[in-house]
């Protein structure tokens, strides 16, 4: 492990001694309107585009790295919960980036007004603004994960404050935070931090894929034996089953043509869906 901190240290040291540059988070998103009345959903017809400005327009990292991050982002409306001259809506959301990351969230409930503009504050809670932050923190911080040692715990600790001013006096829109405030302790708990460290080894070995393929091959292997451990004390850990489910190709990819067999019986073991895969470079 000091040889990884030191490897880990130099990434860093790499990326503060580099140029600065705007981070560009590059969302797409998609919104159903068919559960609502006629009515609102003409009220809501430009709502993706707002939502889509809000996120591709804020800067959420402070310009610290030139990293462009994808995100999907898809925006179910279920209700109309509007009283008086408020709008309110219960909506599910579905944020991913397109790979190995994806958060499904069915207990949304957020006030929006026709024509409003989403301004972007960490300081102010709001309905929407708020949830949409939560998510877009904790999908910034996985990938940043996926740059050097543990570089997405500032964004995870945004989400997590987020959570907690959602513990007071948010009234009606209090929906579904005790589970976001579950999501984000387990995310930063020590329970995780080996998925997390995993990640780091993983990404590390694939940037050398084209330049170093045997250093490669080394980061990579010592990932898939960190999600051996992580799996023989918690088999059903949802997150390193998604993972091989997104890098099962890149692992092949890196390892058919070599001698090292033995990673193909590891991940017929660890990922028994793909079996039939991984024997053919067997």
């Amino acid at each position: 492990m000091r040889v990884k901190f030191i490897l880990s240290s130099v990434f860093i040291l790499c990326l503060l001694a580099a140029p600065v540059f705007s981070q560009t988070l590059k969302a797409t998103v998609s919104v159903t309107l068919e559960n609502l009345p006629l009515e609102k959903q003409q009220k809501l017809a430009n709502f993706q585009m707002v939502v889509e400005e809000y996120i591709n327009n804020s800067d959420w990292t402070n310009n610290e790295f030139d990293v462009e991050i994808p995100l999907s982002l898809q925006i179910f409306f279920r209700t109309d919960l509007s009283a008086s001259y408020e709008d309110r809506y219960g909506i599910q959301i579905l944020i991913s980036d397109n790979s190995d990351v994806q958060y499904f969230d069915k207990r949304c409930r957020m006030e929006y007004q026709q024509g409003e503009r989403l301004q972007h504050s960490d300081g102010n809670w709001d309905s929407l603004t708020s949830l949409l932050d939560f998510f877009v923190n904790i999908l910034i911080g996985d990938q940043m994960d996926k740059m050097g040692h543990l570089m997405g715990t500032p964004y995870f600790e945004k989400a997590k404050i987020i959570a907690e001013q959602a513990k007071f006096g948010m009234g009606r829109f209090q929906d579904g935070w005790d589970l976001r405030n579950d999501l984000i302790l387990d995310i930063l708990s020590d329970k995780n931090l080996p998925f997390r460290e995993m990640k780091d080894y993983f990404f590390y070995g694939l940037y050398y894929a084209e330049e170093d393929p045997n250093k490669a091959r080394k980061y990579t292997a010592a990932a898939v034996d960190m999600i051996e451990e992580i799996l023989s004390k918690d088999p059903e850990n949802e997150r390193c089953k998604k993972f091989l489910t997104a890098h099962h190709i890149e692992l092949i990819d890196l390892f058919k043509d070599t001698d090292n067999k033995e990673i193909f019986e590891k991940l017929i073991s660890l990922d028994p869906e793909r079996e039939e895969t991984y024997r053919e470079y067997l």
